[in-house]
């Protein structure tokens, strides 16, 4: 049940917007596809950018264990934050590249 209200929910903004963004800004709805895909180039962007962030990160603490002695937990990773941070990343990055071919 969660679950699904959160889908009506998010289903519902995505509604509001895509009525907002038609009406009220006047972007065209036969764009909307391609903003589709753009969102899921982010999104690969994203999971790339956690990726790397969770393998580096993992090197780092096997590397302090392995030269220091001191334990230092894998727990760390272990963060919401690093999601968001990643997502930043990725979407900063593929302004970036926009920009780079305007």
């Amino acid at each position: 049940m969660d679950q699904a209200f959160l889908l009506l929910l998010a289903g519902g903004t995505s509604a509001a917007a895509v009525a907002v963004g038609a009406r009220v800004l006047g972007l065209p709805a036969r764009r909307l596809g391609s903003g589709v895909l753009r969102a899921l180039e982010v999104i690969g962007l994203c999971v790339l950018f956690l990726g790397a962030n969770l393998a580096l990160g993992l090197g780092v603490i096997l590397a302090v264990r392995g030269f220091t002695g001191y334990f230092v937990s894998v727990y760390l990773l272990d963060d919401i934050v690093l999601v968001a941070l990643s997502a930043l990343q990725a979407v900063v990055f593929e302004c970036w590249r926009r920009e780079g071919h305007s």
